[in-house]
């Protein structure tokens, strides 16, 4: 039998994938051996998990290459404890840069002590507040070894990332671009964004051309293009650089772009010399269905997650009761928090859409295979093992989600697609 091994990377939200688990009812119809956790399993499995991006750009210095980074931690993935004010929250991040390999020449570090003060225990699992911090490193150009760590100090839990990253001697190339920055339009104060909640959004994107002499007369080309949605945006600039180092500021129009992820190119060329920088945003869902035909097909799979009979009364009345039951359905499994109910269904459905777009196995609808369910409760694995067909056993995968403890076996009996859950197994 062949073997190859592959790792995914968890897109969905972890916290999320506990509350849809949490809220999913033992008569919904998921079938047999599925198990529920509760929320609180949070504080004895999961790691405290955080953002971290490095943006590398020109510095007025001509020998040094100047960096910003950025790191957010979500409220959820951090564990609160009581006090006289409500609930707090401690940790602490540390940021080390080597030039070397064995991580003995230390040429940046900072520890950031970080506290987070709520007065309610609503907002201690809140997945849409973030506690963000950066700062700015002035380094040479050339390869760094970068050591990030998180202690939670409620907790004593730890977690750590170590990466490379380049940073650039920008000035060295006839032209060059330095990474790209996405904001909000007009705000380029806080931490970039990587999603977007509607359409009618503007991004700005922020990013230098360098060139090794000025002025100069360049070509800028942007295009925001996804390989899930036939939407793109595809628009070249001409322009004179005055002098070697130029900040642009470029407008994104999101209006024609329909919901899903996002790579933003942009590139520049100067004679037969081209750079290029990359960026990601995703479009998420921002309205309730319009039709009654979109409502109900938005309905169905819900039946993971809630017993049959709710989702039966959802599809009945008018229009305008059934868009209501819908949304006082999320507003209930979110606490009445509006924010989460927003984000939780956000989340269900973009992996509907992934599933439905993914995961059909000769299904009309992906959310109806096995591997559909699994990715809807549980959002994206953590790992996934291929196996190939052999000479007398057909093709499967396993489905790794460490954190939760669980592994999922599915088997192409009939060489189709239609990967059909044959195992499900508590691991380490």
């Amino acid at each position: 039998m062949n073997h190859k091994s592959s790792s995914v990377l968890t897109g969905g939200s972890l916290a999320l994938s506990v509350l849809l688990i949490g809220l999913t009812f033992a008569s919904s119809g998921c079938g047999p051996g599925l198990k529920t956790f509760p929320p609180s399993l949070k504080n004895t499995l999961f790691q405290p998990r955080f953002g971290f991006f490095i943006v590398n750009y020109p510095s007025p210095v001509s020998d040094s290459s100047v960096a910003d980074f950025y790191s957010r931690l979500r409220y959820d993935d951090v564990v609160f404890e009581r006090n006289d004010s409500g609930f707090a929250a401690h940790y602490q991040f540390s940021v080390s840069v080597f030039s070397d390999k064995g991580l003995t020449d230390l040429k940046y570090s900072k520890i950031f002590d970080r506290r987070i003060q709520v007065p309610s225990y609503a907002e201690t699992n809140s997945i849409t507040r973030f506690d963000t911090l950066g700062d700015r490193m002035t380094l040479e150009p050339g390869k760094y070894y970068i050591v990030l760590k998180l202690l939670d100090l409620n907790t004593g839990t730890t977690s750590a990332r170590e990466f490379t990253h380049d940073f650039k001697n920008f000035l060295q190339d006839p032209v060059s671009i330095s990474d790209v920055l996405l904001f909000h339009s007009p705000d380029t104060t806080g931490i970039p964004i990587t999603a977007i909640k509607g359409r009618e959004d503007t991004l700005l994107a922020d990013f230098y051309v360098t060139t090794k002499d000025a002025p100069a007369n360049i070509a800028l080309r942007v295009v925001a293009k996804s390989v899930e949605v036939p939407t793109q945006i595809d628009t070249t600039l001409n322009l004179a650089l005055s002098s070697r180092v130029v900040h642009y500021h470029v407008p994104i129009e999101l209006a024609s772009l329909e919901p899903g992820p996002y790579v933003l190119r942009v590139s520049v060329t100067r004679g037969k010399d081209k750079s290029s920088s990359e960026a990601y945003f995703s479009i998420t869902r921002s309205e309730m269905p319009t039709l009654p035909a979109e409502l109900n097909a938005d309905v169905d799979p819900l039946i993971y997650i809630a017993p049959g009979n709710i989702v039966a009364q959802l599809k009945k009345g008018t229009f305008e009761q059934r868009k209501e039951k819908f949304v006082q359905f999320w507003l209930a499994r979110a606490h009445g928090d509006s924010a989460l109910a927003v984000a939780m269904r956000e989340e269900f459905y973009k992996r509907v859409d992934y599933v439905n777009n993914r995961l059909r196995g000769g299904l009309e609808s992906g959310w109806r295979s096995d591997q559909g369910r699994i990715y809807i409760i549980y959002g994206p694995p953590d790992q996934v093992d291929n196996h190939d067909q052999g000479f007398n056993s057909p093709a499967y995968q396993i489905w790794y989600y460490y954190n939760l403890h669980l592994e999922f076996v599915f088997v192409d009996e009939f060489g189709t697609g239609d990967y059909r859950l044959v195992q499900e197994s508590q691991i380490g």
